[in-house]
């Protein structure tokens, strides 16, 4: 049986630090706010090295993980793609396995995400999270639609009203607009495929975000075997 939650987000707020490129280095602006998922308890304070390759890397940037996707947008400096975040300020916590909390690297086009901690794989040596990049930006992500991600390890398939949408593992899909029925909502039906054949595992109702944008994440819980999916409100939309 899937479980619907409506939850909120991790976020992380990241100020607008003036960085020095070194000769030959540009330096880009990564807009952030951090949504933790399936994390039990809360992260630590952690703090976002970009300057990693720089012959005098700057201290990181503080950054807060937080449980709701609101208006406070973080302005992360960055040097080319790779970003990692530590417990320490001190550039050289990047070097330390146990001060390392998560690593990613963002698209070069990038500037504006999601950034969703998630918990890590469990090999020696990875860190305790992983950090999946969500383009956020109005363009990408708009008013009124619906961002769904399959992070389970099986093929879904969502019926909204009559609409059927797809969304093969790791896949994501934005839907503008979503059909809606006379109360304002969607009669949902989620289904997997499992066992050369699709498996109906949930129903309900989802509202239409109306002015405001909802994330739909499909996923294993390992703690109830199934997969289920959790709608995550963002309740501050950018223009």
């Amino acid at each position: 049986m899937i479980r619907f939650f409506a939850t909120s987000a991790l976020v992380i707020a990241a100020l607008t630090v003036p960085l020095i490129a070194q000769e030959g280095e540009s330096v880009r602006s990564l807009k952030a706010r951090c949504l933790s998922f399936q994390i039990d308890g809360s992260i630590p304070e952690l703090y976002a090295h970009t300057a990693i390759a720089a012959e005098n890397p700057t201290d990181g940037v503080p950054v807060e993980v937080r449980n709701y996707l609101n208006h406070q947008i973080d302005s992360i400096p960055l040097y080319g793609s790779r970003v990692i975040f530590t417990t320490d300020p001190d550039p050289a916590s990047v070097k330390d396995s146990k001060k390392v909390m998560a690593k990613v690297k963002v698209a070069d086009d990038l500037r504006s995400a999601i950034l969703m901690f998630v918990p890590g794989t469990g090999d020696d040596g990875d860190p305790p999270y992983r950090v999946l990049p969500v383009e956020d930006s109005p363009r990408e992500f708009p008013r009124g639609s619906l961002k769904v991600m399959n992070l389970s390890p099986t093929p879904i398939r969502l019926m909204l009203e009559k609409q059927r949408y797809d969304l093969k593992p790791s896949a994501t899909r934005v839907i503008e607009d979503p059909p809606v029925g006379d109360r304002n909502s969607s009669a949902m039906q989620a289904f997997i495929f499992r066992d050369e054949k699709w498996q109906r595992i949930g129903s309900g109702l989802w509202p239409h975000p109306g002015k405001k944008r909802v994330l739909q994440i499909a996923f294993f819980n390992p703690s109830s075997r199934n997969i289920e999916i959790r709608g995550i409100r963002d309740i501050a939309v950018r223009d």
